[in-house]
């Protein structure tokens, strides 16, 4: 072909290239065809699979810090929400991605610049012109007054638009807020520039609503942009837990949204203004014995956990338990009979808690890889970062526990993935485990700072150790303060006691094989703290930080394999001790009890 278009030099060679193109063109259109002549089904699926996919990464988005989120990853989910217009522009999906999208650049204007809102007024009209009759309509016309009044401050389009919500929809919800919006702007015009009001504050929104639901616990969670003043209460007949959110709007995507559950402790959940500026969340729950709900800054959440009677027992006692009642008969594999047991030992200080004297066998173990994606963490001084290395260490660990006790091992990440704090501990709740543990790296500003400790949910007074927990957490010192209340009113005695046990035995076993590498690792002991993470647990739970990688030395050693074995020996040999005492030794196929320490 090349050398074809090469001659140009007679009439015919010219009509050879013009031939040469039609070819091309014609190739192309065939190779464009089947996306075209796709079946509606066909391309309905796709659409649906591009909208999920758009909803993840705006999940994501919403679980960000707004400091940290990149325009780029706006943009990506914007040409998702797209594509499922241009696969599926018959299906009502597609004025749902288009309100998503719209919505989006809604967002970006704040910290990108105008230019996104002049973007967001264009979405909107889109999706007006495309679907007249959608459920958007009304609220797409309201948001395009919206960013015309509020942020762009162009109060002539803005009454022009606001009048128009008024004349089309004047039986809406938004008529009303129309109205009040032209009485606002026309009061701030008519005043001298001296007196002359700000438009009034765009009221917070409610972004994203996200649930965990099992029969024993659920956890749910709502995002919105800024603080808010709630408050809540329980109603029967039937029962269900109400929010209401004042100073607040729905995002139109979640307007008059209702999910129903098949399975679960939450039935159905409801979200709707119930009133201008008060947004109304309602859980339909049956068999909730009680819940308790507290709030999250940057992004600001309120989470709400739900409990079924004795939820933190149901598990293990629907457990197939690991040996029969006495007189009963054991089958065991390879016909190795059962080794005798002996009683739990007391807690270190000497005393027997339900959980001992129960008889209660730990199996489950969920492990905590801190951070990831975005969240890098600690960054040592020659680059190491915080989430790679806990990752690996958590990985190691969890081999060590599946091969030598046998235990189920339930991780919160297994790649370099962002997980908001509060789904993590959720996710241990979901899968009914039996012990938690959340592996993170420390640093200092004095570089010459070592050694390890280990935590337990619990409230505490130490200045270092509030400023520790305000770099896991990322709150301010204020928001540690306030977490004190919170952490009152969710952990139980029971849990607090078996995790510090938990902690003592980890810290112990942990700075004793890391001395083996270097004699100067100082054990800094186990401590109290109220970190997220940890928050809403249903089983003893520790956090861990193994070192610190604002040391050169002690990063210089968490670099290498071998040191970050020893690290995960220490942390097994912990857990195995504190089951060990509890008498909840795994068994080995052969019927014979594992090391304490593999070699």
């Amino acid at each position: 072909m090349t050398a074809f278009f090469g001659q140009n030099q007679t009439g015919k060679h010219r009509a050879g290239r013009v031939l040469g193109a039609l070819v091309v063109a014609l190739l192309l259109f065939g190779l464009a065809a089947p996306v075209h002549s796709a079946s509606r089904r066909t391309r309905l699926r796709l659409g649906k699979q591009q909208l999920a996919k758009a909803k993840s990464l705006h999940a994501n988005l919403n679980g960000t810090p707004k400091k940290n989120r990149r325009e780029k990853d706006y943009l990506n989910a914007t040409r998702r929400y797209r594509r499922v217009y241009d696969l599926a522009p018959f299906s009502g999906i597609a004025a749902d991605a288009l309100a998503a999208r719209a919505e989006l650049y809604h967002d970006m204007g704040a910290q990108f610049g105008r230019k996104y809102w002049v973007k967001a007024i264009e979405e909107y009209r889109f999706l007006r012109r495309e679907y007249p009759y959608s459920r958007y309509r009304a609220s797409a016309l309201f948001n395009i007054a919206q960013v015309q009044h509020v942020h762009l401050k162009d109060w002539k389009a803005a009454l022009a638009s606001y009048r128009a919500v008024r004349k089309a929809y004047p039986r809406s919800r938004y008529a009303a807020k129309a109205r009040t919006a032209i009485q606002q702007i026309s009061k701030a015009r008519s005043a001298t520039r001296k007196s002359k009001r700000a438009p009034p504050t765009h009221r917070v929104q409610v972004r994203n609503i996200r649930y965990w639901n099992t029969k024993d616990y659920t956890r749910v969670v709502v995002d919105l942009d800024e603080k808010v003043r709630f408050q809540d209460a329980r109603l029967s007949n039937p029962d269900r837990i109400f929010f209401d959110l004042f100073n607040s709007e729905l995002s139109p995507v979640l307007s008059g949204k209702t999910f129903i559950m098949e399975e679960g402790l939450l039935k159905r959940l409801r979200v709707a203004e119930n009133r201008s500026g008060v947004t109304r969340v309602v859980l339909e729950v049956k068999n909730a014995q009680d819940y308790s709900v507290f709030t999250l800054p940057n992004p600001f959440r309120l989470v709400v956990d739900i409990r079924a009677p004795n939820a933190s027992t149901t598990a293990k006692k629907s457990r197939k338990p690991s040996s029969a009642p006495a007189g009963g008969k054991t089958e065991v594999a390879g016909g190795v009979p059962p080794q005798s047991v002996s009683p739990p030992k007391p807690t270190q200080d000497g005393k027997l808690t339900n959980i001992r004297a129960l008889g209660l066998k730990l199996r489950r173990i969920a492990i905590d890889p801190g951070h990831g994606g975005y969240d890098t963490g600690t960054v040592g001084a020659t680059g190491l970062m915080e989430k790679d290395l806990v990752l690996d260490v958590a990985q190691r660990l969890g081999r060590m526990l599946q091969k030598q006790l046998g235990a189920e091992i339930v991780y919160t990440r297994e790649d370099d993935t962002y997980v908001p704090l509060e789904n993590r501990i959720a996710l241990a709740n979901e899968k009914q485990v039996d012990l938690f543990i959340s592996i993170h790296a420390n640093s200092s500003r004095n570089r010459g700072v070592r050694g390890v400790e280990t935590f337990y949910l619990n409230f505490t007074s130490d200045p270092a150790v509030l400023e520790l927990a305000a770099r896991e957490n990322a709150l301010s010192q204020k928001s540690i303060h306030e977490l004190q209340d919170l952490v009152r009113q969710i952990t139980r005695n029971e849990k607090i006691s078996e995790s510090r046990e938990l902690a003592r035995e980890i810290q112990r076993h942990l700075h004793g094989q890391l001395r083996k590498t270097s004699r100067r690792i100082i054990n800094r002991g186990v401590k109290r703290a109220p970190f997220v993470v940890l928050i809403g647990g249903t089983m003893p739970s520790v956090l861990t930080e193994i070192a610190f990688l604002s040391n050169r030395t002690d990063e210089k050693i968490l670099k290498s394999a071998a040191g970050r074995q020893k690290v995960a020996e220490g942390l097994y040999a912990g857990l195995s001790q504190y089951m060990e005492n509890l008498n909840s030794i795994a068994m080995l196929p052969n019927g014979q009890k594992s090391a304490a320490n593999p070699k």
